[in-house]
């Protein structure tokens, strides 16, 4: 049990605010107070290092704890966020391993018992992009339910993934920060009034495959006692990357073309070593527009995304997911996982564009058939693209755009997080659920008669205080009536899963009286879920027409071993 040194020291001279002051094994941070807007007091401490910068010679490299600091580091702003591949922000820093810590109940003297549940939140963004700033994604809705929030910054694109595949450049130090952050919470987090034996680690698409691949690292035994997925896993087609060494190589040949023309690994990490960090960035940049041109990589696997690493001292994962997770080989910890109604109903914002995206497939139908199917044959790609396409239209693609958007929902999010749901649920307890509310807090207003209308990510802006592009969620009181119970029922069922590890451990007037079974219950063939709509329905098999459909596609016609699904 770490002894809970927490000083908390009045300044009274002048107009100075209080300072909060936590001593960490590294050094004293300084953080402040704020209120959330139903007068919740509660505590933030930003930009709090978790690791050394990773820049200069540390660059490409697993991340190493943080050096100790003398005097007093300001933790009272976040200012930083990691290299984003798509866009250029002002903020952006090779520097840039750094936690936010928020809660509700700041230990003032070590008589006092504080020992909430704790959310690690993992943010998405396909691993090239996002952030864990505060004024973009603010915790107090989750503050006000009792728990310590923590949310990371951690590398993306080249700086987090970049990988030749073999142990020159291994890769997956996206991940690797990942872990390293969750077992500084871990060792830290009682300081600040968490629980180190209650750490549930969250994430959202990209974040919620981060979150699944943190089960497959047997180095974080013991750091987290739950999960909680938000429509992603290892499983998703996305979140792999198998041509990590080609795509390495095509981006150092955008700053130097002689590398378009090299196979030399330690040739190539010198020469990435020594570029600029903005050099680095404006190449990565021009691969993510040469492999978006054909639109591929949702179903195909982000350029930057995770890999299986040669064995080695460091290595993050050696083995493929779906065999480690089919046979029992993860952290076996209790989760709650899921997807939204139409993950990819966006896509039917512009129907011009939709209808020629589509156009594309029908012409190529090959491209339909995913990667992880391990098919070569032409001809063979091309009647298993027919076969496909065959589950969602009786016609084309561009002619029934509805069931263009099924297959991108399918594709890229549901069938995967099903899979996952169903292998896991043989050794864990597992709460699948699917958010069908389609509210103005969601802010995603798409329709398309004949298919479900929420969209990838609209459960977040239920959970967590939003500002962006003129979205603001601050004052959610002010919502109609609906969206308010829905917030308030994510709230309950999302921090009673953080404190217990079930999501209805009681029967309650909010949630309907409703007890949320786990996917097999206790019995074979049964696949429960909620549904998260204007009311919590508990139904059987989501999605099960496509989803068997698909199942029957692996089965027939995969060839080997699958590393995603």
């Amino acid at each position: 049990m770490i002894s809970v040194v927490v000083l908390v020291t009045l300044f009274t001279l002048g107009l100075s605010e209080p300072d909060f002051l936590v001593h960490l094994p590294d050094g004293i941070i300084r953080g402040k107070q704020s209120t959330t807007n139903r007068n919740r007091t509660f505590y933030s401490f930003l930009k709090v290092p978790y690791a050394s910068p990773p820049i200069g010679d540390l660059r490409f490299k697993p991340p190493v704890p943080p050096k100790r600091w003398d005097g007093i580091l300001d933790t009272t702003d976040n200012y930083v966020i990691c290299y984003q591949v798509n866009r250029d922000i002002a903020i952006e820093s090779e520097d840039c391993l750094y936690l936010n810590i928020y809660t509700p109940e700041l230990p003032v003297e070590t008589k006092k018992n504080v020992a909430l549940p704790v959310i690690f939140y993992i943010h998405g963004g396909g691993f090239i992009q996002g952030t864990c700033l505060d004024f973009i994604c603010g915790p107090e809705f989750l503050i006000e339910y009792d728990v310590v929030v923590v949310t990371i910054n951690y590398r993306l694109g080249p700086f987090g993934f970049l990988s030749t595949q073999d142990n020159v450049l291994p890769g997956n130090n996206g991940l690797k920060d990942q872990h390293l952050g969750i077992k500084w919470t871990h060792q830290n987090i009682e300081l600040f009034g968490g629980d180190p034996t209650r750490i549930t680690i969250v994430g959202q698409s990209a974040g919620s495959a981060s979150v699944t691949y943190q089960l497959l690292n047997k180095k974080s035994e013991g750091l987290f006692w739950g999960a909680i997925c938000e429509s992603g896993s290892f499983l998703s087609p996305w979140s792999f990357q198998r041509r990590a060494r080609e795509i390495a190589f095509k981006t150092a040949g955008f700053i130097n073309e002689t590398f378009n023309d090299s196979d030399n690994s330690t040739e190539l990490l010198a020469f990435l070593s020594a570029v600029t960090a903005d050099e680095l960035d404006k190449a990565s940049y021009q691969v993510h527009q040469l492999e978006n041109l054909v639109n591929r990589q949702i179903s195909q696997g982000y350029f930057y995304s995770p890999v299986i690493e040669p064995e080695h001292e460091d290595a993050f994962i050696t083995r493929k997911m779906y065999g480690d997770l089919k046979s029992g080989n993860f952290l076996r910890v209790p989760i709650l996982i899921g997807i939204t109604s139409e993950e990819s109903i966006e896509e039917a914002r512009d129907l011009t564009a939709l209808k020629n995206i589509m156009k594309t497939y029908d012409e190529n139908l090959p491209w339909l058939v995913p990667d992880d199917l391990n098919i070569e044959d032409p001809e063979k790609r091309k009647i298993v693209g027919e076969f496909i396409r065959s589950l969602y239209t009786d016609s084309n693609f561009q002619d029934n755009l509805k069931a263009g958007i099924r297959f991108f929902s399918d594709n890229s999010f549901t069938r995967s997080v099903i899979k996952h749901a169903e292998l896991q649920s043989k050794f864990t307890d597992v709460y699948f659920y699917q958010f069908s509310y389609d509210g103005i807090v969601g802010n995603i207003s798409t329709d398309l008669e004949g298919i479900d209308n929420v969209a990838h990510s609209e459960e977040l802006r239920y959970m967590w205080r939003t500002l962006f592009e003129g979205y603001d969620n601050t004052n959610i009181e002010e919502f109609p009536e609906q969206d308010v119970v829905t917030h308030h029922r994510l709230l309950t069922l999302w921090t009673n899963f953080a404190k217990t590890l079930n999501p209805t451990p009681e029967r309650t007037q909010l949630l309907q009286n409703v007890i949320w079974p786990s996917v097999s219950a206790g019995r074979p063939n049964n696949f429960f879920y909620l549904d998260i709509n204007d009311n919590l329905t508990i139904r059987n098999f989501p999605k099960i027409g496509s989803y068997l459909g698909w199942n029957m596609i692996y089965d027939v016609f995969g060839e080997g071993d699958f590393d995603t699904y």
